[in-house]
């Protein structure tokens, strides 16, 4: 039974504990290990594997992308960096602007896995570098806030969590 608010439940020991595990674990992912929920649980569901995503369009259109996860942007219509570079391979991947949009939307569900896009853009880099890309990669996200005083990162944040986990998992 909860005491109080939500809000208070939330900022609360048990409420935290809680509400953090539901958030880290109650979603679908294929990833090889913890540290990618872990990473995800700072930058956003999914942002793990979109920084590899976006790696991989990075490698098949030739344009730097920030590996940060955001496929598109969600404050505009407007197409953010990722979606432009992956509009340059509209061509080879057979595909229009607007379903190539329509895919990138499901960045931040399990399903974008299965998308055409998805599975044509791994291809296209996957034959352009001649190897195997990763399927996830730690998001590349400088952390910032007023309390921050350090250079900290996503990766940062993730790595001392597994790191965490791994001493407890030893006791």
């Amino acid at each position: 039974k909860m005491d109080g608010t939500v809000r208070q439940e939330v900022f609360s020991r048990r409420g935290g504990l809680w509400f953090g595990t539901y958030h880290l674990l109650n979603y679908p992912a294929s990833y090889s290990a913890p540290i990618y929920r872990f990473a995800d649980f700072n930058a956003g569901w999914y942002a793990s594997r979109n920084a590899a995503f976006q790696n991989a369009v990075s490698k098949a259109s030739g344009v730097k992308l920030a590996l940060d996860g955001d496929l598109i942007r969600y404050d505009s219509k407007e197409p953010g960096k990722t979606e432009l570079a992956t509009r340059k391979l509209a061509g080879k991947l057979g595909m229009s602007d607007s379903e190539i949009r329509r895919q990138l939307e499901k960045g931040d569900s399990f399903s974008f896995e299965e998308t055409a896009l998805y599975k044509k853009v791994y291809q296209l880099a996957e034959a352009k570098t001649g190897k195997s890309l990763p399927r996830e990669m730690l998001p590349g996200i400088q952390l910032e806030s007023p309390k921050i005083t350090r250079n900290l990162t996503t990766a940062w944040f993730a790595k001392r969590v597994d790191e965490r986990r791994a001493r407890c998992m030893k006791q």
